[in-house]
């Protein structure tokens, strides 16, 4: 199961739970300073004894060396895992006093007043020294999360198909009149049983910011207006963007549709496993395409007929829970500026799974020279320059989850695209206005 797929799942049901956590009152004061020492519980997702869970334990520990009045306890679980608990911790009042967000519930969770506002926190920083601080802000300009590392999709294309084909590599002029071109040069039966085994691009996503997001705002369409809170997906570019991906999928044929994408094992097992010579990914699609050995770099996503990208960007962050007493603010603050520091920021780039936060290190060696593909890594960084945020907002999970059931309906030929996108519109506005009336 994809990264993005299981955040959807485990997403599903944060809106109707996170009702619940405005009652956690201040739970987490019981053990609060004593004697000039914090105990501060800290959460993050990881994979059990992986690398990223590896680094976590390493660099706590040396914070740890660093600040001995600060005694760190780690609570880590896979991310399904890690969130289906949090829920209950947050309604129980035991939730970690500082834990990893993923970007996009950094608002649902502010917005059930779950975390603390580190607005003031961050007036003693620079914040023109980080990625991402402006995109964690929220329509009044508060801030409730902090960056820990950054993800925004770009064009991946497998070198080694592409000199197969005698086609030129993409450019930063690319259009997507280009893609489709090349595309359908990439696009062959290699076993001679009339089908096609290698398609030119994965078109068709579970995870839509690596699909229909970026496609819709490159030609021209806007998903949300008025600080995400209403619902513009059913215009003129949105529409235009669907249809051309149809007649892509299902008239010329350079990708998998959607059925295809599933029967060949899910949309991110394509580009990994060479079945598509280009995917729009974001940098933790780098980690399984080096595992893999793919001969691959990447390039910025192509430009739509509205001359725009769609670049968007998620940024990941660690947020403090809003019971923490103020001692134990201030120690979860010490650690989030120990964390966007460069080196702990070098050690977390070292992993591969995220963009680093800090400006110094994602322009360092250490980022965009590795030694492992891809070579042209500051497509990444260019491309989060210029990145607008996912659409955030405290029913982030619950409206995105409404559009995205009628877009797949309209891409897997179910719905009309006119249709989809009138009821994915109407669906999605009333998931936001209803949690408004609610306030």
């Amino acid at each position: 199961m994809n990264n993005l797929t299981r955040r959807a799942i485990a997403l599903t049901a944060a809106g109707a739970l996170l009702a619940t956590l405005a009652a956690c009152g201040d739970g987490n004061n019981d053990d609060a300073a004593s004697g000039g020492q914090i105990s501060l519980k800290l959460g993050y997702y990881a994979e059990a004894g992986g690398a990223a869970d590896k680094t976590m334990r390493a660099l706590a520990e040396e914070f740890g060396r660093q600040n001995p009045n600060i005694k760190l306890e780690l609570s880590s679980a896979p991310y399904d895992d890690f969130f289906t608990r949090l829920r209950t911790q947050l309604a129980g009042g035991k939730a970690p006093d500082v834990w990893l967000s993923d970007g996009v519930m950094v608002q649902e969770y502010a917005g059930r007043n779950s975390l603390r506002d580190l607005s003031d926190f961050a007036a003693g920083i620079k914040a023109d020294d980080y990625y991402g601080v402006e995109l964690n802000k929220d329509a009044d300009g508060k801030l409730f999360g902090f960056p820990q590392g950054a993800q925004t999709p770009v064009l991946f294309y497998n070198k080694k198909l592409f000199a197969a084909a005698k086609v030129a590599p993409p450019t930063a002029e690319w259009t997507y009149d280009d893609l489709a071109a090349a595309a359908r040069k990439l696009t062959r039966d290699t076993n001679g049983d009339g089908k096609p085994d290698v398609w030119g691009m994965r078109l068709y996503s579970k995870s839509f910011t690596e699909s229909w997001w970026p496609q819709m705002k490159a030609f021209g369409g806007e998903i949300l207006a008025d600080s995400n809170k209403k619902v513009t997906i059913d215009n003129p570019g949105s529409r235009a963007a669907l249809d051309w991906t149809l007649d892509q999928l299902y008239t010329q044929k350079i990708g998998p549709d959607v059925v295809g994408t599933e029967a060949l094992g899910g949309s991110q097992n394509l580009f990994p496993s060479g079945q598509v010579a280009m995917q729009f990914g974001i940098y933790a699609r780098v980690l399984p395409a080096v595992q893999a050995k793919v001969d691959f770099d990447v390039a910025p996503l192509p430009k739509g007929p509205s001359g725009k990208r769609g670049n968007v960007a998620v940024v990941n962050s660690w947020v403090v829970n809003r019971a923490a007493s103020d001692p134990k603010a201030e120690a979860a603050w010490k650690w989030i500026t120990y964390f966007a520091s460069e080196k702990p920021q070098t050690q977390w780039t070292g992993i591969g799974e995220a963009i680093p936060i800090n400006k110094a290190v994602a322009a360092s060696e250490a980022f965009l020279e590795p030694g492992t593909a891809p070579a042209a890594r500051q497509v990444f960084v260019d491309a989060l320059k210029d990145s607008d945020d996912l659409g955030v907002n405290p029913v982030w999970t619950e409206y995105t989850k409404a559009l995205s059931t009628e877009i797949n309906q309209a891409l897997s030929k179910d719905k009309s695209v006119a249709d989809a996108t009138k009821a994915a519109q109407q669906s999605a506005q009333q998931v936001i206005d209803r949690f408004s009336a609610a306030k």
